[in-house]
């Protein structure tokens, strides 16, 4: 073989000697990165799904944490005055003991 001839100069450059055994080889490795593509996107396409289910949980916790608080305000603000009540209710029970031992005094 002469040193310029195409067998010897793709020796040379590291190509295949045969053209039809690098067409297989990149068709095969278009097909990996096809077959790689999809699924990326589709392992992308769930993590897209599972942070969007993620983030409604989270806002629906939040929204549930608001609503609890306020509950609990409120039920904090009867116990308060339930609370108060039983004061005024407890001081009138001493007033009208004090009477009635005042009005057996005197009979």
């Amino acid at each position: 073989m002469s040193e310029n001839s195409p067998a010897a100069l793709s020796g040379e450059l590291g190509l295949p000697k045969r053209i039809d055994k690098a067409l297989e080889w990149l068709t095969e490795s278009r097909d990996k990165w096809k077959e790689k593509c999809t699924d990326t996107k589709l392992r992308l396409k769930r993590q897209n799904f599972l942070v969007k289910r993620i983030k409604q949980s989270r806002d629906e916790w939040k929204l549930r944490h608001i609503r609890l608080k306020q509950d609990l305000i409120q039920e904090k603000q009867i116990i308060a005055s339930l609370q108060r009540q039983i004061e005024e209710l407890e001081s009138q029970i001493e007033r009208t003991d004090f009477e009635l031992r005042e009005l057996k005094k005197k009979k």
